[in-house]
């Protein structure tokens, strides 16, 4: 297709094509080809927005409010300002932010926006941005936000949304610090209008999330109380809403709430817990056939109290690392066999010491042939060589995304040639993620007890890379993207190091491979072909000419001073 007929293509086939393309920056390029293009273009370019700076939030969000033609393509808006150390930067930008954000939603140009997310250490400082967005904002549904040290005050904005389809909270660590029963206490009038909002005016709610890390879980028992016909995704984190009365303690078959709530809500396809939520005793006794659930997070006890429920289960992830001390690979390998139906696996172990996983990676293989997407992690000691694993995973002949964290091995490919591997190994792999965390203490020192030293420094290297073939599915280009995190010694703080690059994974010589500059004759140099030998051949005849002709100007230079003395 030539340019020409490109520009006169209708809109739905841009749309196609921007679709398709591996990368935002590639649609974005799309965009800046012409007016055109970009009018059509940018609804995909703009649909979700993530703003992951106070930068970015006071000038994305201005662009917005002064462009209403591209505002009216957002329908899910992301604002995280940014984690900052001392609390006057950090007042500083939740500030901003939030005035940004009551701003563009007052001027009226995101009126498709339906899921908008505050993802801070704290609340916004400006509460009047909720009122900004239910008032201006008419197809909003879906409603995100994080709670620190401040807590929302009795007549807080947030509490008067209605209808809404789904409320995610996320619980920071300041809050598990200061305000445990905020949430149980049906007396506190904070805690009676949040239970308030969700069971009363929000009664087709279809997604709850409330979530956060916390070795002291805070109390929502209130939550076991409600009832939502179309609930379909419930995700708990450290939360604690299971209990009995004392009384019922001594039945064998009691039921507590929680188990009632769950049986309550037969749509309900995605259920994440934590050992916080409910024991695996008490999620045995729920009935059989009551739920249907096809995603389940939580623990690898919870997983096995539910057996009637393995058959529908298509994606399953642990929440918490196996440690190799208290559980095989074998044993998780037998659970897994019995989930016929998982395309889906999200998994992490603890290794106490260096292990072999060829066992591990070959255990996964036989119980979970038909898996799609896998995300493995091994931590703590180091496991495998890449080149081991990218041969080992030619046994999942299904997978297509892959996300691996481990600790590098000694000795062994850094991450741009670790993920050539894999991408050589395994062309059916188009998108995957590669990250080298740092061992618990300097692996290779040989005294561990002087692990405090700060030597060699601790780095974080990560990457995302997506893989491109050519008609006959060999390995073409690896776009790469990768991440490095230095952490500087005596608390001197951490630098960042990000690069971008393409890697023509195609052999030497072949056709349209492209080698310019001085790579390209490096290449040709060491290529063992005819052209790389008569190349070298012509390299060592010059190199003979230079040497005779400096031979000669030396024997002149020397003869002219012998003639002067």
């Amino acid at each position: 297709m030539t340019a020409l007929s490109l520009a006169a293509a209708p809109g739905d086939l841009l749309l196609e094509i921007a679709a398709h393309l591996d990368c935002r920056a590639d649609v974005f390029s799309l965009c800046l080809t012409s007016n055109r293009f970009f009018a059509t273009v940018s609804s995909v370019l703009y649909t979700s927005v993530t703003l992951n700076s106070v930068e970015q939030c006071s000038t994305t969000l201005k662009m917005l409010r002064n462009r209403p033609d591209i505002a009216r393509h957002v329908r899910e808006l992301i604002v995280r300002p940014g984690a900052l150390s001392t609390s006057d930067n950090q007042f500083n930008a939740s500030e901003r932010a939030s005035a940004a954000v009551r701003d563009v939603a007052m001027s009226k140009a995101l009126d498709a926006l339906v899921k908008f997310t505050w993802d801070f250490d704290d609340l916004p400082v400006y509460d009047d941005m909720w009122f900004a967005l239910r008032i201006c904002c008419g197809q909003l549904r879906y409603v995100g936000t994080s709670i620190g040290t401040r807590v929302p005050n009795l007549h807080s904005h947030l509490f008067d949304f209605a209808d809404l389809r789904g409320f995610s909270l996320y619980l920071k660590r300041a809050f598990f610090e200061s305000h445990l029963d905020i949430f149980s206490d049906e007396q506190e009038p904070t805690s009676r209008r949040f239970w308030h909002m969700l069971m009363k005016r929000c009664p087709n709610l279809q997604e709850l999330v409330i979530d956060g890390v916390s070795p002291f879980p805070v109390d929502a028992r209130p939550l076991s109380y409600a009832r939502w016909p179309n609930l379909r995704r419930l995700v708990l984190g450290d939360v604690a809403v299971d209990w009995l009365p004392g009384d019922a303690l001594a039945a064998p078959d009691a039921k507590s709430p929680f188990i009632e709530f769950l049986e309550a809500h037969p749509n309900l396809q995605t259920l994440g817990l934590s050992r916080s939520n409910v024991s695996h005793t008490r999620l045995a006794t729920m009935a059989p056939d009551t739920v249907k659930l096809r995603s389940f997070t939580g623990t690898l006890e919870q997983l096995q109290s539910i057996p009637h429920m393995h058959k529908y289960l298509d994606c399953v992830a642990f929440r918490e690392p196996m440690r190799t001390r208290d559980v095989t690979a074998l044993a998780v390998a037998g659970l897994l066999q019995k989930l016929t139906s998982l395309t889906k696996l999200k998994i992490s172990f603890m290794l106490h010491s260096m292990y072999d996983s060829g066992n591990l990676l070959r255990s996964l293989i036989a119980s979970c042939p038909n898996l799609t997407h896998l995300e493995l992690a091994c931590g703590h000691k180091p496991s495998f060589q890449l080149e081991l694993f990218a041969k080992t995973i030619r046994g999942f002949s299904k997978l297509r995304v892959l996300h691996l964290t481990v600790v590098k091995y000694p000795g062994d490919d850094n991450l741009t040639t670790g993920a050539a591997r894999i991408a050589m190994t395994n062309p059916r792999i188009q998108h995957f993620s590669l990250t080298f965390l740092p061992p618990t203490y300097p692996f290779g020192f040989p005294f561990p007890f002087l692990s405090f030293l700060p030597f060699p420094y601790r780095s974080r290297d990560s990457g995302s890379f997506t893989l491109t073939c050519d008609k006959h599915g060999l390995p073409q280009t690896l776009r790469g993207f990768e991440r490095r995190r230095l952490l500087w010694p005596f608390g001197l703080g951490q630098t960042y190091r990000m690069r971008r690059y393409i890697n023509d994974l195609r052999p030497a010589g072949s056709p349209g491979r492209r080698q310019t500059g001085f790579q390209g004759i490096v290449e040709l140099l060491s290529e063992n072909s005819a052209a790389g030998e008569e190349l070298r051949m012509l390299m060592f005849c010059g190199l003979l000419v230079f040497l005779a002709f400096w031979g000669c100007w030396l024997g002149n230079r020397n003869h002219g001073k012998d003639n002067t003395l």
